[in-house]
């Protein structure tokens, strides 16, 4: 991210097509970095909440709290560019070409500040988790084809028993980025039918409100996650549902809806769509993934879904570039329909469950005796539509102990993670 980051600030070219093809060229470079921060922050949020037992109830709330840092970093990164543009005079056209490229040019460059801070500190002070230390050496010790036979192995074994969770958080993120970014890429489009007449900084100012609105759904999303009464599926429907409801609406009324008469109804609507995205899909969707999948394959799990993620913002990019402003709209609810359906279908609520019970039941599955796991996380509760009607909570006990006994290998790593394995009670 820092050299993706150096290299957009210093984008240069003889003609504006050259400026262009290097800045995005650089922007491939600086995203190989964004996609390995998503699951490197959402895998270290969820094991360190893991840690304590009092983060442990508040699990849900520590993860979206770290990615509610997107939304500041929104509402920062905006009113910098309004603070620059406002330094320059920029305040009507006709704009001054070199006070724009300045203003782009050094947005870039103070967001690089704390992009190096965190390196700096990532170096000198920051340590990989004991989980993940016990877990390397565990693993130095199969070398060889034996050790690509059983990293394949449980590739394949991952596949089998967890696709179909994989499917839904990454199908669940595409329907939402492409909604999400779609609208995000368009903004200035909806912002100009509420005043034509704005200039780019209305505009912008404009988009700080939203920016604004979209951080209060982060917290609302943060503080309620891990209530009982909310939790992970809950929020994920009532985000999609309401995302559904206001964009139908939009896209059903719109001519009517962007005549004066109606305009600030419109405004209200889109303005809060965004807030029951972030107090929604964006949240539940960056977490999920991450819980869904056994602690060693946790990163992996959630970068596979924030990539399909990524992928719904480019389809979105082209989509939404050949469609007239109603029809965004039209597409915009029937993601929010998609994504209830998906979530409904595909989604389990991991909401109070310890993330130790996945990996017992990752290390029965890896010792292929999957059945002889009996613990909380095939609790029907914990599983989804799909896994509940596939039958994966048929051997749940009500009254049960830590009953299973792995291999040796797998003792230790069971052992590196705190999990304590305990003989099968006789049956």
């Amino acid at each position: 991210m820092v050299v993706g980051g150096i290299l957009i600030v210093a984008s240069s070219g003889p003609t504006d097509r050259a400026l262009w093809a290097m800045f995005t060229a650089v922007q491939f470079i600086f995203g190989i970095g964004v996609g390995g921060e998503y699951p490197v922050a959402s895998t270290s949020a969820n094991e360190r909440a893991e840690s304590s037992a009092k983060l442990q109830k508040r699990r849900g709330e520590t993860v979206v709290l770290v990615f509610s840092m997107q939304g500041v970093g929104n509402l920062v990164n905006t009113a910098v560019i309004i603070a620059i543009m406002a330094g320059f005079g920029q305040y009507n056209a006709p704009y001054d070409s070199y006070a724009l490229e300045v203003t782009w040019r050094l947005s870039y460059a103070i967001g690089l500040i704390p992009l190096i801070g965190i390196l700096l500190y990532r170096i000198l002070g920051l340590r990989e988790s004991a989980v993940w230390q016990k877990k390397r050496e565990a693993l130095k010790a199969m070398s060889g084809d034996q050790g690509k036979n059983v990293q394949w192995r449980k590739f394949s074994l991952l596949m089998y028993y967890y696709w179909h969770r994989n499917l839904g958080t990454a199908a669940s993120w595409f329907v939402w980025d492409f909604a999400f970014y779609g609208n995000k890429l368009f903004q200035s489009t909806f912002i100009k039918i509420i005043n034509p007449t704005a200039s780019v900084i209305q505009v912008l100012e404009w988009t700080l409100l939203n920016s604004a609105v979209a951080l209060v759904g982060y917290y609302f999303a943060a503080f309620t996650i891990d209530k009982p009464w909310m939790g992970r599926m809950r929020m994920q429907v009532m985000g999609f549902s309401w995302m559904f409801v206001l964009f139908l609406i939009c896209a059903v009324h719109y001519d009517q809806l962007i005549q004066p008469k109606w305009i600030h109804a419109f405004q209200f609507m889109y303005y809060f769509s965004s807030f029951w995205g972030q107090f929604g899909p964006n949240a539940t969707t960056w977490l999920l993934p991450a819980e869904l999948a056994p602690t060693e394959v946790r990163s992996m799990c959630h970068g596979f879904s924030a990539a399909v993620g990524k992928a719904g913002a480019l389809v979105a990019g082209v989509v939404f570039g050949l469609v007239d402003n109603r029809t965004k709209f039209w597409i915009s609810a029937f993601c929010g329909l998609a994504g209830v359906i998906l979530t409904i279908i595909t989604i389990a609520d991991t909401t109070g469950l310890d993330l130790r019970e996945g990996d017992r039941r990752w290390l029965a599955i890896l010792d292929g005796h999957p059945e002889e796991y009996t613990g909380q996380a095939i609790h029907p509760r914990h599983l989804s539509l799909f896994e509940r009607l596939l039958g994966y909570g048929k051997n749940y006990k009500h009254e049960h102990t830590d009953d299973y006994t792995s291999s040796a290998e797998e003792q230790a790593i069971a052992a590196a993670k705190g999990v304590e394995m305990t003989p099968a009670a006789p049956q």
